[in-house]
């Protein structure tokens, strides 16, 4: 493993006989084993933390404790560079510095390594790379100053370190902000060694060799003075386009600011490049900076020039640093507290720290040091703190061209900034300020103290001239251009005279030099001047009119001609086409990547038709020429960068937007392009275009791309801050497209998005704009889709409504204050939107809860004209759970105070007390049968959902049964009444046959029977036949109670009896001698088989029936009477054909009930039905019609043999009155009304022929007959239970 490896044992020797020397060597090599043994459990450890630690015990033993094993083993522990861990890679880094602090010679091996580690991933790694070779330069410089001989070895290791350098300088743009700060720590260390100390240099306290260029010799070999400095000054020239960055993050800036602080402070001659840098940071803010961010900034800018202010060397540019510091808010008083004092200014060259060398003195040799010593000691006069002081003088006069052309401008502007002028320029600004203030400008404004001020004017001139020569506007870039080529003019022509003169001397043959003649010199002299003027001639920009008439030189374009524009384009395209050509020839040789670079230059370069071009070669084949693709955006991005601010800013912007909606659209239109590329291009697009949003849009409104189109939306919203707004919108947008999965998708995603607080103001605005279009008679413009006629485009449609309220009502659960605009808004529209809106407002409310308490405030307050709104709320709620107890008091007070309709108690009727529900019945029977039956679903629980909650009523199915049956006649009409004992028999679930008899019996317990019993009780015996004694035994209990002294309920006993018929013969035998005469009456056709029956009696029987019954039994029927029995046979069988009619009607009527309450459409198949009812009717009347003709023909047969007054009731007719119907007793022939059953046979659906009854008014009963002279209703004028 490394050069000490042996690990024999050790010979027994006496502890007398060591000498020292075999001590150390004893010592070494147990130290050396040791070293061993920790590399071998560092390499086998399990864990990261474990390998760590036995490195760190390996670098104390050979750095500190034996430095003589670094170099055996310095390979092994970078060795482990290469380590899956990125804290042993951070560590072997870490061990390169320290090892080369203790060994300089190791530069040569760990630079190599360093150089590898440059490519790690790990930003850890990189940083620690950085602050070890922030140390590691000054120490190379060290080595190579400190070394008499230089070898390639140690050109190999400068090389390599310039190399580190430059990558390093690279990373100012990368990803990370830690690897950005770190970088700009290396970048101020090489600006500080790669410049001079001058007079008001700041000199740290603790000085480090290589600290500056002073230490470098003038004369070695490698390292050579003014190339360093070159270097240095290309350093700080990227640092301040660092700072310069507008996506620069606020921790970088802040650092790069401390930076340029502790630069200017040690390196006085670049003070006026730094506060330059200042003033054009304070005026161009980066715009990607919080509010807060802002403020931090500027708070840090204020101390950094306050501490510039202090410093002796910043004396000149006192004026520019105030006004900063006035701009920033700082007072006089603090500015004067900071001022540097004259004392302090004296003493700053007196107290100035002298180097090592300076100490030596003459034993130095460094006379030039000496004698720069000497002059910083001399004191100088110094003025008071508001004169400016002499600028510190460089070595060597360098023109900045940008500081010159700044002060140029701001000179000439500064008469021009009047109080006029400056107030026109406002004026003239402010069409284009924002309408909001941009938080920027709110975190940074602060009020001018010194406004009208020289002072303040002269700041203003100079901030002016600063974004006029960024622009490349003004006098002072034009002349400090001209001043810039004339010193460089003089400079050639310097160093061509210099050339010259050491020409002049002629080397013999011999090896020696002869002494020119004066003919020779004049020559020479005259050659050298020839060829000064040569060279001035055709480099210099500003002529030297000092200078004789020069000798022109050589020009290609003086002896060619240019070609056309048509020539060019056509040599363009050429070469172009013929790069294209040569893909598969680039990919054999392994130079595609500069294969491609030349083609994306040219075509950047050149535009035009090249741009399709090389669009169509791209798309041709995506997947495999997407880098391409890439690389050519950048590169048009790279010339858009370039040209941003001159004249050609337009033309490139117009180009790169060509380039990257080119792509777009080609990527969108190719069916076969996979989603994710064309994601990728737009997200690593540096700079989005409206074109390329454009593009994004179509994506998103595709149906078969929408989802992956919303996800990257909302990337961009996410990433793209500064345009976040702008992707809003875009997906606001998309929320009210016609496409229905891409409005769903973007609804989902503006409802995630709404959670952020900064973005629902906006998000709700938008809402409730296009929710307030439906108010409007017609829908807007851009809801309109292209091509529809003039005629519709001013009316509404189901799909447009939608599009209008499907964001807000997504918007509703998340939000309930919006509640309240929804019922402002429904007020104003038309029907048609009020029913779209109604039916899909369901999904909303349930998420919003009955709890909710704008909800509630709502319901409270029902705005005149939201009644239905608020009731169809109500009605969601309550489906499928119980209504709260807040709920159900605001409905109470609502329907009690304000609004006294019963149907706003419908959704809260399971919450309300029983004698509430009591007391609403009588108007809900009143109410439409669907409405009717939907009330009665709610209080017996039947039709919900299997999510449902279990119903909870105030009222019982026995209960409700029971008060229809005692409900006032006054407060609810017996026909309403009727329908809703109709609707609670359909629902044999829930009235089974216990059911009915508990309510029976409870009714037949009351004091007063009702007037509806006894259909009850028929219509319990159609609906279950097997109560036939159920029935019989309430017959008897009727007669106990007198049942003949109430009319109505008598009539209905009668009909009872006819259909319980012959089981109801006992129950007529116990009525008293009247009463039954009175049956015999109503019913003649009961007194034959009575008497049969009672006939068949014993002796001991007959003596138990009273002797009137049996006498109005066996007394014969007289002729009236049989008139009578004809006509009521005729009535019976008319009756039993209308029964027949009325169950079928009454199954359709609840059919479509049915239907409509489930809202379910089925217009064909009810026309099917109608259509179908119609023909049956048809034949049925025409069959009808047929017996009607035979009963005509069999009465006018009674007729001649002598019956008089025979009447002929026909079904409909009874129907009509109300009248009970009379059909024969039997399960088969009954059929409830509204209530399926087993189907009938042929035979028994064939409509009974009817008979003839004759009866005359003389034996209509009294009772009748009067009832039928005043208007009374009888029982049989109450309406046949039906069902709409």
């Amino acid at each position: 493993m490394g050069k000490p490896k042996k690990t024999g044992t050790k010979s027994q020797r006496s502890s007398n006989s060591k000498d020292q020397d075999d001590e150390s060597a004893s010592s070494h090599q147990s130290t050396s084993e040791r070293v061993i043994d920790l590399l071998n459990q560092a390499s086998m450890a399990s864990t990261d933390p474990d390998k760590v630690n036995k490195l760190k015990q390996v670098q104390e033993l050979i750095v500190n404790k034996e430095p003589a094993l670094l170099d055996s083993f310095t390979d092994e522990v970078l060795a482990f560079q290469a380590d899956r861990s990125h804290d042993v890679r951070k560590f072997v880094v870490g061990f390169m510095e320290e090892a080369c602090k203790k060994d300089n010679e190791l530069l040569m091996k760990v630079m190599a390594n360093l150089n590898l580690l440059l490519a790690d991933t790990n930003a850890n790694v990189t940083k620690k790379l950085i602050q070890s070779m922030t140390q590691l330069f000054r120490i190379v410089i060290y080595w190579l100053t400190k070394g008499s001989f230089i070898s390639d070895s140690h050109k190999a290791c400068w090389k390599v370190t310039c190399n580190i350098r430059d990558h390093i300088y690279e990373l100012l743009d990368s990803v990370n902000d830690g690897v950005r700060t770190q970088t700009v720590k290396f970048v101020e260390k090489v600006i500080l060694i790669l410049s001079e100390i001058q007079r008001g240099s700041e000199v740290p306290k603790k000085t480090e060799p290589a600290s500056s260029i002073d230490e470098i010799p003038l004369n070695h070999a490698l390292l050579k003075r003014d190339e360093l400095k070159a270097d240095g000054e290309k350093a700080l020239q990227k640092l301040l386009g660092f700072i310069a960055n507008p996506a620069i993050s606020s921790v970088n800036l802040m650092a790069a600011m401390g930076t340029l602080s502790a630069i200017a402070k040690q390196r006085p001659q670049f003070m006026g490049t730094v506060v330059q840098a200042f003033e054009a940071l304070h005026a161009n803010l980066p715009p990607t900076l919080a509010k807060t961010q802002v403020a931090s900034v500027r708070k840090h800018l204020k101390m950094q020039l306050m501490n510039m202010l202090r410093l002796f060397s910043s004396t000149q540019y006192h004026p520019q640093i105030t006004n900063l510091l006035y701009d920033l808010g700082t007072t006089s008083s603090e500015i004067a507290k900071n001022m540097p004092k004259l004392s302090q200014r004296q003493s700053a060259g007196s107290s100035r720290k002298r180097s090592p060398d300076e100490d030596k003195g003459e034993g130095s040799g460094n006379k030039k040091m000496k004698k720069e010593v000497n002059e910083y000691d001399d004191d100088v006069e110094i003025g008071p703190s508001t004169s400016s002081a002499p600028a510190p003088v460089p070595s060597e006069p360098v023109v900045n061209q940008h500081s010159v052309a700044i002060d140029i401008t701001a000179k000439q502007l500064v008469p021009l900034l009047s109080p006029e002028n400056v107030a026109n320029l406002v004026l003239l600004s402010m069409v284009m300020l924002p309408d909001k203030m941009p938080d920027a400008f709110q975190a940074s404004y602060t009020p001018i103290e010194s406004a009208g001020t020289e002072d303040q004017i002269s700041h203003l001139a100079r901030l002016l001239s600063i974004q006029m020569t960024a622009m490349g506007v003004g006098s002072g870039v034009q002349k400090a251009a001209e001043m810039a080529a004339e010193e460089d003019a003089k400079k050639r022509e310097k160093k061509l005279e210099e050339e010259g003169k050491q020409k002049l001397q002629i080397q013999t043959v011999i090896g020696g030099t002869t002494k020119p003649t004066p003919v020779q010199e004049d020559t020479a002299q005259d050659k050298s001047k020839k060829n000064i003027e040569a060279m001035i001639s055709s480099q210099t920009v500003v002529p030297n009119r000092g200078l004789p008439r020069r000798i022109q030189g050589f020009r290609l374009e003086s002896i060619t001609t240019p070609l056309d524009l048509d020539t060019k384009d056509k040599i363009i395209k050429n070469a172009v086409l013929r790069v294209l050509r040569s893909e598969q020839a680039a990919n054999a040789a392994g130079v595609h990547a500069q294969w491609s670079k030349i083609l994306t230059s040219l075509v950047a370069q050149f535009g035009g038709d090249l741009h399709r071009a090389l669009a169509m070669f791209i798309l041709e084949d995506i997947r495999n020429r997407s880098s391409l693709a890439f690389a050519w955006l950048y590169e048009e991005f790279n010339i858009y960068l370039e040209n941003s601010r001159g004249s050609n800013d337009k033309s490139a912007q117009e180009n790169y937007d060509a380039c990257l909606t080119g792509l777009l659209q080609g990527f969108r239109e190719k069916p076969e392009t996979r989603d994710s590329l064309f994601n990728k291009l737009v997200m690593q697009a540096p700079l989005l275009t409206d074109g390329a949003i454009k593009q994004v849009r179509l994506y998103c409104e595709d149906e078969k791309r929408s989802q992956s189109g919303i996800k990257l939306v909302k990337d961009l919203l996410h990433y793209r801050i500064t345009r976040k707004m702008q992707f809003l919108r875009l997906l606001l947008d998309l929320c009210v497209s016609k496409n229905e999965s891409t409005q769903t998708e973007a609804v989902e995603c503006i409802k995630s998005i709404f959670l952020q607080i900064e973005l629902q103001d906006f998000i709700r605005t938008y809402a409730v704009t296009h929710l307030e279009y439906l108010s409007n008679s017609a829908p807007p413009l851009t809801l309109v889709p292209e091509g529809t006629p003039v005629d519709a485009k001013s009316t509404w449609t189901e799909t447009q409504m939608k599009q209008c309220m499907t964001l807000f009502l997504a918007l509703l659960p998340l939000d309930h204050n919006l509640i309240e605009t929804l019922a402002e808004v429904y007020v104003k529209t038309s029907a048609d939107v009020k029913r779209v809106v109604l039916r899909i407002l369901d999904k909303p409310v349930s998420q919003m809860g009955m709890e909710s308490p704008q909800l509630l405030r709502l319901v409270e307050g029902c705005p005149k004209g939201a009644e239905t709104l608020v009731t169809r709320m109500l009605h969601i709620l309550t489906d499928k759970t119980h209504p709260t107890v807040e709920l159900v008091q605001r409905v109470t007070d609502l329907y009690a105070k304000r609004v006294p309709d019963v149907r706003f108690l419908i959704p809260v009727l399971n919450g309300l007390e029983k004698n509430e529900v009591l007391k609403a019945l009588p108007k809900l029977v009143r109410l439409n049968p669907p409405v009717v039956k939907g009330v009665f679903n709610r209080l017996l629980g039947v039709n919900r959902g299997q999510q449902s909650e279990p119903s909870v009523s105030s009222l019982s199915p026995v209960e409700l049964l029971i008060a229809l049956h005692n409900m006032d006649s006054n407060t609810a009409d017996v026909k309403s009444v009727i329908k809703a004992t109709s609707l609670c028999f359909a629902e044999k679930a829930v009235y089974t046959s216990e059911v009915l008899v508990t309510v029976i019996n409870h009714l037949v317990e009351q004091a007063e029977i009702p007037t509806l019993l006894m259909r009850t009780v028929i219509q319990s015996l159609i609906t279950y036949p097997r109560l036939s004694g159920f029935v019989m035994n309430v017959l008897q209990r009727l007669i106990l109670k007198k049942v003949w002294e109430q009319e109505k309920v008598w009539d209905g006993f009668i009909r009872c009896c006819q259909r319980m018929k012959p089981q109801s013969f006992q129950v007529l035998l116990q009525l008293p001698s009247v009463q039954l005469s009175s049956v015999f009456d109503s019913a003649p056709e009961l007194r034959e088989p009575m008497l049969q029956y009672v006939e068949r009696f014993t002796p001991q029987q007959k003596l138990h029936v009273n002797k009137d019954v049996l006498a109005l039994l066996e007394r014969k029927p007289t002729r009236i009477e049989l008139e009578k029995a004809v006509t009521l046979t005729i009535q019976q069988q008319t009756a039993e054909l209308a029964l027949t009619v009325a169950e079928q009607q009454a199954r359709e009527e609840q059919q479509k009930m049915a239907e409509e309450y489930d809202r379910i459409q089925k217009e064909k198949e009810q026309s099917e039905a109608k259509t179908k009812l119609i023909d049956e009717q048809v034949k049925k009347a025409a069959k009808m019609l047929q017996e009607q003709e035979e009963r005509t023909k069999a009465l006018e047969l009674f007729q001649k043999r002598g019956f008089t007054n025979v009447k002929m009731e026909t079904n409909e007719e009874n129907v009509a009155r109300g009248g009970f119907p009379t059909a024969a007793p039997g399960p088969s022939q009954v059929v409830a009304p509204g209530i399926s059953s087993t189907p009938m046979s042929s035979e028994q659906q064939q409509p009974q022929q009817m008979k003839l009854t004759m009866s005359t008014d003389a034996e209509v009963p009294q009772g009748n007959r009067d009832r039928q002279r005043s208007g009374t209703p009888t029982l049989d004028e109450a309406p046949e239970p039906t069902i709409t």
